[in-house]
């Protein structure tokens, strides 16, 4: 017989510092408190919840918000001071089993780096403390230009280290932390202090890393550093251009159970997760070690197919907070648009993610896509139903949320993006500014809803003199039941969702020769296009174009904010996270790191999936 394989060790393992090697919070808040005092301000419980994984430089602004007369280093500076003096004054207080499984870590030969945004001062103390050899390297948050959750402070680590971050283990206790540690590309441990984790997008939650020796942290470590082998079909494409996965279903896979009735049911297998219906339950536990496109039976005899979803699958049942780009739509816009491998492609409009998804599969590894968003929460969506098809958030997507006039320049130089993909309310407005960013020959694509949108994007693409004759279409896609000799379309189809029009970028001073004559925009008055285009006749044309008027169902603020946690949790049962959110934005904004204050533990039931 031949041996079982060793999962492989981490090459290096980077550890948060405050709330996960050392108990310094309440030091912190001592110093916290005593400041706001100072200046008759007390420290309120809705500024506690936002000082929670704040860093020091987040921090510092929310306490000159307050009032506190003070420039942020000076701010910083005397927080230091007193952690520092209450550091010096007493025994260290590590987290229980950190301290152990640092020695254990050093006499395994796995190199450990500290990664803490606290500053240099502080870390030297804590460091001063700690037995000769234990890290070989540390990064401070007045080293890096961007705090947790952005990925830098872990890619730093990693690099002084000499390691690959895609074969290093971080172990946070933040939400932020956790994030930054993902969209550096490492596996993430959270291990909760004072905050809860149940919404971070850690690979696993540890209660506590009492009982964790170097030996049970590789053997956790090889099994979850082969996850991302395992995404579900074309995931990994997505991120490195990887083939579609095979092999048994695993923990962590997104899974598609069809009943007698086909019915289909699709849930994250997870350890101790059941599948409950009317008609019976089955066990994940049941369903790990199967081979794709097995035959599962529940609790009363009956059979179910389990098979990984596909994309299609995937984008039809993860969790919406705005309309989505249906499959027949974004197939199209990939062919019309020929998004091709490498390119590098601007979406404006990212909604759920839908269209991000296959975007991303069609510029593959190599290409970059810049999505933009006008609205955060909608952005929260898309980043956990990308992380959670994804496995993690790729590398090669950013989402910034803005309007696109004004954030694509800065994003963007001119001429430098390959297809520009516009699925907005009036995406005439941006004509321009995608000009100005498309190479020469380069697709701008524009998907909309009605024909009062199709007509006045034309005619300002003809206007703006920059591309060629625009193309309209819609795209129809009409099933057919086929059994025996009853062949006949189906009763139901997904008909009208949308316009498509495609035009391509002229060099700049090239004039496009006239053909025959058409009717445009100019043949008629004002007065007449008034009649159908009212945003051309009224006085605050922006109160016009809003998704009621074009037919869109609105979704109240009650509902976004549910669609963003299911959006959230899940990216966490899939193991990932849109390398944003439980405060981990993943598009580089400033505003995290060790925690700085408490929030009660929560319990939480065990998992299942049920339907009614």
């Amino acid at each position: 017989m031949s041996a079982i394989p060793t999962p492989p060790a981490p090459a290096a393992v980077l550890w948060d510092m405050d709330g996960t090697l050392i108990d310094s919070e309440p030091l912190w808040l001592a110093a916290e408190h005593a400041m706001l005092a100072r200046y008759g301000i007390e420290l309120s419980p809705e500024l506690s919840e936002r000082m929670v994984g704040s860093g020091l430089r987040a921090a510092a602004g929310l306490f000159q918000e307050l009032g506190v007369p003070l420039e942020t280093d000076e701010i910083i500076a005397e927080w230091a001071e007193g952690v520092i003096a209450g550091l010096r004054a007493s025994e260290p207080q590590w987290r229980p089993g950190a301290l152990e499984l640092l020695v254990s870590l050093a006499e395994a030969g796995i190199p450990s780096a500290l990664v803490t945004m606290s500053v240099r001062e502080i870390a030297d103390v804590v460091l001063e403390m700690l037995p000769a050899g234990t890290f070989a390297a540390s990064v401070t948050g007045d080293e890096v230009a961007h705090e947790k959750p952005h990925p830098e402070p872990y890619l730093r680590g990693a690099e002084l280290l000499g390691a690959a971050i895609e074969e290093c283990l971080a172990i946070e206790d933040s939400a932020p932390g956790v994030g930054s540690a993902r969209a550096a590309g490492a596996i993430a441990i959270g291990v909760p202090n004072l905050v809860d984790l149940s919404q971070a997008s850690a690979h696993e939650l540890w209660p506590t890393l009492a009982g964790v020796d170097a030996e049970r942290l590789a053997s956790r470590f090889g099994l979850l550093r082969r996850r991302p082998e395992r995404e579900p079909a074309g995931a990994a494409g997505v991120l490195e251009g990887a083939p579609a996965p095979r092999g048994p279903l695993a923990y962590g896979d997104r899974v598609q159970l069809t009943g007698p009735k086909g019915r289909l049911n699709t849930v994250t297998l997870v350890e101790g997760g059941e599948f409950h219906s009317h008609r019976g339950m089955i066990r994940h536990s049941e369903i790990v070690g199967l081979p794709d496109a097995s035959v599962v039976v529940n609790s009363t005899g009956e059979e179910y197919l389990a098979l990984r979803p596909l994309l299609s699958d995937f984008v039809m049942s993860m969790p919406r907070g705005a309309a989505i780009v249906y499959p027949k739509d974004a197939a199209q816009i990939l062919s019309l648009a020929d998004i091709f491998p490498g390119a590098r492609v601007v979406e404006a409009g990212v909604g759920s993610g839908a269209l991000s998804l296959h975007l991303l599969r069609g510029i593959g590894p190599e290409g970059r896509l810049f999505s933009f968003e006008r609205r955060e929460e909608f952005a929260d969506v898309a980043r956990g139903n990308v992380a959670a098809f994804a496995g993690r958030a790729p590398r090669n997507w950013t989402v910034t949320v803005g309007d696109l006039q004004e954030t694509l320049p800065t994003a963007c130089p001119a001429g430098t993006i390959d297809r520009v993909v516009l699925d907005m309310l009036a995406p005439w407005e941006c004509v321009d500014v995608a000009a100005e960013a498309l190479a020469p020959g380069g697709v701008l694509i524009c998907y909309v809803a009605t024909a009062t949108q199709l007509s006045r994007t034309a005619e300002e693409i003809r206007r703006s003199a920059a591309f060629t004759h625009p193309q309209s279409s819609e795209t129809m896609v009409r099933g057919w039941h086929v059994e025996g000799l009853a062949v006949r379309p189906d009763h139901r189809m997904v008909a009208h969702t949308g316009f498509l029009i495609t035009a391509r970028r002229l060099a700049p001073g090239t004039v496009l020769p006239e053909l025959k004559r058409r009717a445009s925009k100019g043949d008629f008055t004002d007065e007449d296009l008034a009649s159908w285009l009212p945003d051309l006749g009224g006085a605050e044309p922006e109160r016009v174009w809003t998704p009621e008027a074009v037919g869109e169902r609105g979704k109240s603020d009650k509902v976004l904010r549910k669609k963003v946690r299911e959006a959230r949790r899940f990216a966490r049962d899939r193991g990932a996270l849109d390398e944003h959110h439980a405060g981990d934005d993943g598009d580089g904004t400033d505003n995290g790191t060790d925690n700085r204050a408490g929030a009660a533990r929560q319990e939480h039931p065990p998992q299942t999936d049920s339907i009614g």
